[in-house]
């Protein structure tokens, strides 16, 4: 019998399942191999987007309250940006929330009703915390953990410490893990995506922004010591050699230096630069432009989805996990793609439209079996924000922030049409009743690779409400995200 906790060796592999965890181990063949998480930054509004429900908010509800809010808040600006991306609203069904509601998804994500192959792997999920500025939200939602906490660690770290901890490959010159983050508000921690918590500093995810990747390109030239190279790689490497003899006792060994592991790893790596460079090309950050709503212009989204999808479907050294920071075809008004203070029908439009155009162009379609294409069978998607809006207007026509109430993706992986449908529940009032925290986010994602998230550099019972032990953590986690009971 399993107590209230499960014990792990301090030099257990992480994210090695334990003794006693059979019952919550996804099948083998079942777990996803690879993540990408499309960050939706500025937090969605789910009401025109993916949690649409058409009897909420009404003119003639009987509660003066809850009237002309939610869809029905801004009908003018809705109206408008129907029309001007060529769409109506139309039942687009979806499923039952758990107050039996019936959930549609909203007309401004009417390209992915259209792919019927990957709306019947999706699961929304409804999440709720209390943290309203972006600076604490965004790292909410990142890492599962507050800001200050040492070890809140983004889902990349995870993985990639995993991995190497797996020695899957132990000659692999490129990272296990990628974050693309670029634009908005450089206090609102974004780069928390790529934090390595208490992780070896090894685990850190490789971060490029994308609108200046070709200087990171250019960076893997070493052009600095150019000719020099092999002569400035000996110098490091004898002084590496001497710091670690001054470090070591003889006939003891050489004491932790945990800064200095980094170092050794960081500096193997600088050696390995033209290994790097034949995944990390000079084209992968390419320019493109995107079309959405009759607005053309560089879309950074198409532009980190496009390099994303190299990455994960890389012949030789793909990547296990990418995270592309959607910062829209153009910023909105409060910054990112959906921080959207004023002007939230058109914004939000134009901006969820490219993203899900860039999206559903870089997955196999039924039938379709490109090799340099996602495939839902290997790969779980993450439509992530920091919150949602306000089910009623701010001014004439934004919405403000609201973390009581907003609504996550996932998509493919372990999740089959039997898994599909809607977790939890926002009522009338647009506040959640039944909801998932940012931390069983993460743990859940963990556990669709078959990775345990419990112990001192991941989660613990704690960060699931209401669990009493790791078990019954990762089967609450596992129910609300993945749709399962295992």
């Amino acid at each position: 019998m399993v107590g209230p906790w499960i014990g792990r060796s301090r030099a257990a592999t992480f994210g090695a399942f334990p003794g006693g965890t059979d019952s919550v181990q996804l099948p083998v063949g079942q777990r996803a191999k690879k993540v990408l998480e499309v960050f939706l930054y500025g937090g969605l509004s789910p009401w025109e987007t993916l949690y649409y429900v058409r009897d909420y908010g009404k003119a003639d509800d009987p509660d003066p309250q809850y009237r002309n809010t939610m869809y029905y808040a801004l009908p003018a600006g809705n109206a408008a940006a129907l029309s001007a991306c060529g769409n109506v609203d139309m039942d687009r069904t979806f499923g039952a929330d758990a107050n039996t509601a019936n959930v549609e998804i909203g007309p401004f994500a009417h390209r992915l009703f259209a792919r019927t192959d990957v709306v019947d792997r999706m699961r929304l999920v409804v999440q709720r915390h209390n943290l309203e500025p972006h600076e604490a939200a965004v790292p909410m939602a990142l890492t599962g953990r507050p800001v200050g906490q040492p070890n809140a660690a983004g889902l990349g770290a995870h993985i990639q410490r995993a991995r190497l901890d797996g020695g899957e490959t132990p000659g692999r010159a490129s990272p296990h893990s990628y974050v693309f983050a670029t634009g908005g508000v450089s206090s609102d921690n974004v780069s928390a995506a790529a934090a390595a918590g208490t992780h070896i500093g090894a685990a850190r995810p490789l971060m490029i922004k994308t609108d200046n990747a070709t200087k990171f390109t250019n960076l893997l030239q070493r052009n600095a010591v150019g000719a020099n190279r092999a002569q400035h790689d000996a110098l490091v490497g004898a002084y590496l050699e001497q710091y670690n003899a001054r470090l070591t006792w003889p006939g003891e060994g050489r004491v932790r230096s945990a800064r200095t592991d980094d170092f050794a790893v960081a500096f193997e790596t600088s050696k390995r630069s033209d290994a790097i460079r034949n995944v990390l090309t000079d084209d992968l950050f390419m320019t493109r432009n995107g079309s959405s709503c009759g607005t053309t212009r560089r879309s950074l989204p198409l532009m980190g989805l496009t390099a994303a999808r190299r990455l994960l479907t890389h012949p030789t050294e793909p990547a296990s996990y990418v995270c592309v920071s959607d910062t829209g075809l153009y910023e909105a008004s409060g910054g990112g793609g959906y921080d959207t203070h004023s002007d939230n029908a058109l914004d939000t439009a134009v901006n969820f439209d490219n993203m899900l155009q860039s999206l559903l162009g870089i997955i196999n379609a039924p039938g379709e079996t490109d090799p340099t294409k996602i495939s839902l069978d290997d790969t779980l998607i993450i439509l992530n924000t920091e919150f949602g809006r306000t089910p009623g207007r701010q001014g004439a026509d934004g919405r403000n922030h609201h973390p009581y109430g907003y609504v996550t993706a996932f998509i493919g992986g372990p999740i089959t049409t039997a898994h599909k449908g809607v977790s939890g529940a926002i009522g009338k009032s647009g506040y959640a009743t039944a909801y998932a925290t940012p931390s069983e986010n993460r743990i859940a994602a963990m556990l669709a690779l078959g990775m345990w998230p419990f112990g001192s550099d991941g989660f613990n019972v704690a960060d699931v409400p209401g669990a009493t032990n790791e078990l019954d953590a990762a089967q609450r986690s596992i129910s609300k995200f993945l749709g399962r009971s295992v």
